[in-house]
């Protein structure tokens, strides 16, 4: 399911005016928000949705989680940006920043917050160190493997996993990686090698 980035709400402005010289134009579209106009709300969200977008998924990379949660993470921005009356977005202060500045800000604490919360991502199930074995048993058969194919890192990570029987938490230790990226190459080096193997 496709999930739905919070647009709408009451209007009390049927209109969004444009600009005048007193505000900037941020300024007056943050103003704009925060008196409950619609319009101002949907060019809001269509002129820094992006920057909110790219600040998120810079982050969730950044600390080794997979950007699949973005989209909840910037679901959340927008829900936090006009709770309370659009609280958090009054706080902006354009005297010590842009508003882009800002939102990238409150973007990235906000994927910070959620990187803290969900942390099933650093230990390794019950299931998944025999999972690990069980995904390449097919290719362990072979008698060779086009290792050359692997990058090193992926070659790394394939040695700690089955050479050494390392779990993910283990082998992201060793590494120095986040274990997120240690599933995430593991994954991606064992479609690589069944790719070439099989077809």
């Amino acid at each position: 399911m496709e999930s739905t980035i919070i647009t709408e709400r009451t209007i009390t402005s049927a209109q969004c005016p444009a600009p005048t010289k007193a505000n900037s134009e941020d300024e007056y579209l943050v103003a704009l928000c925060i008196e409950g106009n619609q319009n101002a709300w949907n060019r809001f969200v269509s002129e820094f949705g992006a920057i909110i977008r790219h600040a998120v998924t810079w982050t969730l990379t950044h600390h080794g989680v997979a950007t699949d949660a973005s989209d909840d993470v910037v679901q959340d921005i927008f829900f936090r940006l006009i709770k309370s009356e659009y609280k958090l977005l009054e706080n902006w202060d354009s005297s010590r920043g842009t508003l882009k500045t800002w939102l990238a800000v409150v973007s990235r604490s906000a994927a910070i917050d959620f990187i803290r919360t969900d942390r099933t991502y650093l230990y390794d199930t019950l299931d998944e160190h025999e999972n690990i074995k069980a995904n390449m048993s097919d290719l362990m058969d072979m008698p060779e493997l086009p290792l050359n194919i692997l990058s090193t890192r992926q070659k790394s990570v394939l040695q700690c996993l089955y050479g050494e029987e390392l779990t993910a938490v283990e082998a992201a230790k060793q590494l120095d990686i986040h274990p997120q990226t240690v599933r995430s190459i593991h994954h991606t080096a064992l479609q690589k090698l069944r790719a070439a193997m099989f077809h």
